[in-house]
């Protein structure tokens, strides 16, 4: 059977899969948001991915986070070799995502809402006004999905 449209939900305009940060882009220049910026870039080229999310198609999200176990000792001691943290912190929340408005609620039932940009395979956080916004900087967090 040929068909001109897909049932498939996990399509190139859906939310639905696995996003790992490939890269921050932030508004400001100072030399600890540029070392930022390259440092999650570097890491994702070795395959290292600092946060990741999966959205599943029961409006389930699960995110994982390794940020809290980067050891910078290595760029400290004037290296530039980090290596890919191997632990990380998990959470479950449920999402619901309609007209680039991302909705998450926690499992303590709290509930943001982030502006993103779903394009293909890329998907681009808003940190301004988000929880990410603890970063410190306005710009943007950007995935890929695998």
């Amino acid at each position: 059977m040929l068909s001109c449209s897909s049932d498939d939900d996990s399509g190139s305009n859906s939310i639905v899969g696995t996003w790992d940060l490939v890269a921050l882009e932030l508004d400001g220049t100072t030399p600890e948001e540029e070392a930022a910026e390259q440092l999650i870039s570097l890491l994702a080229l070795q395959g290292c991915y600092l946060i990741t999310l999966d959205f599943e198609e029961n409006a389930t999200a699960i995110f994982q986070s390794s940020l809290g176990y980067v050891d910078y000792s290595g760029l400290l001691a004037g290296s530039f070799n980090v290596d890919c943290p191997t632990e990380s912190d998990t959470e479950s929340a449920t999402y619901s995502y309609e007209n680039g408005q991302l909705e998450v609620t926690d499992a303590s039932g709290i509930t943001e809402t982030v502006e993103v940009i779903l394009s293909g395979d890329r998907l681009t956080f808003d940190l301004e006004g988000s929880e990410f916004e603890d970063v410190g900087s306005s710009g943007s967090l950007i995935f890929e999905r695998r």
